[in-house]
């Protein structure tokens, strides 16, 4: 049997069984850093995203906002903990044992998320995931401006980063493997020569059935 030189996963909704963007802003609202109407703001935000349509720049300054002018071990404290109290319960069981089975076979492990580092670090961490893709938000001085470097982890942002890591790994996309669940992620499901359907949505799962893609459902 042919196996993969590297397998990416997708975070939201395949590897867990919630939103960290969404996680994260509840997070802040209920420690009285963010806002109350952050919570509907957010839930707008992941509406458009499902839609295909997320607004970069603006979900960017929406998502950040409370990073502005912080340093990253101040921001540290927060992710981790909300990590611990929001994300740790949402493992998917199934995900964490595909993990651990690539981990046997010495096929190194990806997490690639439009998610910035600091919030996804801890789930790399927590599930013995080889290396972290996410988006870079932008420290100058040592604290956050709020921005992010490019590019942004999403269609086709997502896909230029995992060529790239491909090519670092002397290796290259048909010998990927990629589990994903959104349509958001269509090309690089198309890309890759080992494609896994997670949890799809009703468009990725009629893509899935039409070109003969592996789908699992994982809880």
């Amino acid at each position: 049997m042919i196996e993969p030189d590297v397998a990416f996963f997708d975070m939201d909704h395949t590897i867990l069984g919630t939103d960290a963007s969404v996680s994260w802003k509840r997070f802040l609202v209920d420690i009285g850093l963010a806002p109350a109407e952050d919570r509907a703001k957010a839930d707008y935000y992941l509406d458009l995203y499902h839609k295909g349509r997320t607004p970069v720049r603006e979900f960017v300054k929406f998502q950040y906002r409370e990073f502005v002018g912080r340093t990253i071990e101040e921001m540290q404290v927060l992710t981790r903990k909300h990590f611990e109290q929001r994300i740790r319960p949402y493992i998917y069981p199934d995900a964490q044992a595909v993990i651990d089975d690539f981990g046997v076979r010495n096929i190194p492990t990806v997490l690639v998320t439009g998610t910035n580092r600091h919030i996804a670090e801890p789930i790399i961490e927590a599930m013995r995931i080889t290396t972290l893709l996410p988006t870079e938000p932008e420290v100058v001085d040592g604290k956050f401006t709020g921005g992010y470097l490019k590019p942004f982890l999403y269609k086709r942002g997502k896909l230029q980063k995992a060529i790239e890591h491909c090519d670092a790994l002397q290796t290259s996309m048909d010998r990927a493997a990629f589990f994903a669940d959104s349509i958001n992620d269509l090309e690089m499901l198309e890309s890759v020569g080992f494609p896994v359907a997670v949890n799809p949505s009703k468009k990725l799962l009629e893509q899935a059935h039409a070109r003969g893609w592996a789908v699992e459902h994982w809880s």
